[in-house]
């Protein structure tokens, strides 16, 4: 199914049955995907939706350009602050959705806010961060924050205690666009045409003075690997990690890359429009869908069966694959 509008979806979101975008223009708009129609709008920003997001509790999130984070329920705001990042970061939030993690302009730093208050819990830095530059990528796993930089490196924090950093591996020439993990395999892309596979392995056990409970989710999801460090908790697992495969792109790069939920594929947006499907296990292309070819995908979510891309055609397509 295709939703033709007159906007260019920058941003998109799920929550049951209503499928959430941003655009270009500022606007949130909501769609019930058993009509396939929208049911609400309203003006969010004053510039692009970068990113939008469903919270479970009720109501959403929003982040746009002019650096304003934004809580809304039923198209009231309800909160805001502001976030000095005029880069192309998204936030991403906790497991739990109790903390949002943006990235910032300055010095490649890295702030950690809880959702509810909207106030800062912890700033931090990865080292070298003059060699670094800006965060393009940041994704929340369990215990643990993913950051891709505009050097090309990946660089892992653990939550628990924001000062450690206990992963930083050099994986693409260029900046590191978009990045997503399941269990100990991080599947990230960059304009070097590339699309890379980086094995998390454990090596040990850092003990750490002190653990910070206010960024602390017992409750999440966690990959075998985050279960033997959870369960070492206040202790920081040290990781070093190694790039096991590369696929090359006949495409500049993927502007987005998503795990589906049952971990058997991923799929790759390139900047050429095309949605590329790869066996998780094998890295194996499955399959090109012109999806917006010519156009750039500007977002793409993954649920169930199903994968929802938007482009600069102004179009938000819906696959199924099996």
């Amino acid at each position: 199914y295709i939703i033709r509008g007159e906007s260019v979806v920058t941003s998109l979101s799920r929550n049951d049955e209503t499928l959430v975008t941003g655009t270009e223009e500022g606007n949130v708009r909501l769609y019930d995907t058993e009509i396939m129609r929208p049911t609400a709008t309203w003006k969010a920003h004053k510039a692009q939706v970068m990113c939008v997001e469903t919270l479970k509790r009720g109501g959403l999130m929003s982040q746009g350009r002019e650096g304003a984070l934004s809580l809304w329920r039923e198209g009231q705001c309800v909160r805001t602050c502001s976030v000095p990042s005029t880069g192309f970061c998204r936030f991403s939030t906790s497991d739990d959705q109790r903390h949002c993690f943006v990235g910032l302009d300055e010095k490649s730093k890295i702030s950690c806010i809880e959702a509810d208050k909207f106030s800062v819990v912890k700033t931090f830095q990865p080292s070298d961060y003059n060699q670094k530059g800006m965060c393009w990528s940041v994704v929340v796993r369990g215990n643990y924050v993913y950051l891709g930089y505009e050097s090309g490196h990946i660089v892992l924090f653990d939550r628990r205690s924001l000062s450690k950093q206990v992963l930083e591996v050099k994986v693409h020439d260029e900046i590191v666009t978009t990045l997503d993990i399941r269990d100990n395999k991080i599947i990230s892309s960059s304009p070097d045409s590339t699309i890379k596979i980086t094995s998390l392995l454990a090596e040990g056990v850092v003990s750490t003075d002190t653990c910070d409970a206010a960024v602390t989710s017992p409750g999440c999801d966690e990959s075998p690997l985050e279960s033997v460090i959870n369960s070492l908790n206040p202790a920081v697992q040290k990781h070093s990690a190694e790039v096991s495969h590369t696929i090359p792109l006949k495409c500049q790069g993927s502007s987005h890359i998503k795990i589906r939920a049952d971990g058997k594929l991923y799929a790759a947006s390139g900047w050429d429009g095309g949605l590329r499907l790869y066996s998780f296990k094998k890295n194996k292309l499955l399959g090109l869908v012109e999806a917006h070819s010519p156009e750039t995908i500007t977002d793409m979510l993954t649920f169930d069966n199903r994968i929802v891309c938007s482009g600069r055609d102004c179009k938000i397509s819906f696959w199924t694959f099996y």
